[in-house]
């Protein structure tokens, strides 16, 4: 739980709905999927390289239960 005060960084919502940049068709783009955040002041994207390296770190860190090694396999051949 965030402290009261906090700027914290929460999904960009545009009719309810999350905002994500797919860049998997070719576009000029190092990453195939940004997810478009928000805190207080900014407007920012999250890659999913970076989403993946935190569950990663989680997962290691016991905040999340493991996933298969298959798993981590098959995301890491899909991008």
């Amino acid at each position: 739980m965030a402290k009261e005060g906090t700027n914290q960084a929460n999904p960009l919502l545009k009719n309810g709905q999350w905002q994500i940049e797919d860049h998997t068709q070719g576009q000029d783009c190092s990453e195939a999927l940004l997810f478009m955040m928000k805190d207080r002041d900014h407007e920012f994207a999250l890659p999913l390289s970076v989403v993946l390296s935190c569950l990663r770190v989680a997962e290691t860190e016991g905040y999340v239960p493991s996933l298969s090694d298959n798993w981590w396999i098959d995301v890491k051949n899909a991008y």
